[in-house]
């Protein structure tokens, strides 16, 4: 069965909980809230661009690292120790946009024996969870950062606040992301299907 959604047909059957309305056929295309909403759209691509630029740094200061070892035996004393805070940062960004997505790694053997109210229940409590948990480690997060605001890194001289707040905001992503869905699984409820379902086309 299939449905025809602003000018474009969708499949009922292609539906599942990390996406709502329209499911993206690859990943680039934006889930239910981004289509919905172009200031999250926005957030999740400068997520995205972030986390992106992050990881391209980081393999760019570990070559030059061994370039300047190996080749001109004149390593660089900071690469190194950039390298692990651009690193820092790739992690904590990408687990922000990777909760915007929904495609963290899930465990759903007991989603898959309930009905739809009794998924939607659970994933609701388990969103409630990651709420609690994250809020709670960007706010001692926060703090840690602010009493390191002193320290500065050996070599690059950076505050150790700056290197900190990777946690805080990464944790911070993702409580609001996690606040996100939860608000379109009270909504909209008819947006999160049935596990079962799941599992089957995934084994399809």
């Amino acid at each position: 069965m299939t449905e025809a959604v602003g000018g474009q047909t969708y499949g009922d059957t292609e539906n599942n909980i990390a996406t709502g309305l329209r499911v993206p056929q690859e990943p680039d295309d934006p889930d239910f809230a981004e289509q919905r909403s172009a200031p999250y759209r926005y957030l999740v691509i400068t997520e995205r661009v972030a986390a992106c630029t992050f990881l391209v740094g980081t393999l760019g200061l570990i070559i030059l690292q061994v370039v300047s070892r190996y080749v001109f035996n004149t390593p660089f004393t900071w690469t190194e120790e950039l390298a692990r805070f651009a690193l820092l940062w790739f992690t904590f960004v990408s687990a922000g946009f990777v909760m915007a997505r929904r495609i963290h790694i899930a465990v759903d053997l007991l989603a898959s024996k309930l009905g739809r109210k009794g998924t939607i229940v659970l994933d609701t409590f388990a969103l409630a969870m990651v709420i609690i948990a994250s809020g709670m480690m960007a706010f001692a997060g926060a703090e840690f950062a602010a009493g390191a605001a002193r320290l500065q890194a050996p070599a690059t001289s950076l505050p150790m606040s700056l290197v900190y707040s990777s946690a805080v905001a990464g944790f911070a992503l993702i409580c609001f992301h996690a606040l996100v869905h939860m608000y379109l699984n009270i909504r909209h409820p008819e947006l999160v299907p049935d596990a079962m379902e799941n599992l089957e086309r995934e084994a399809v």
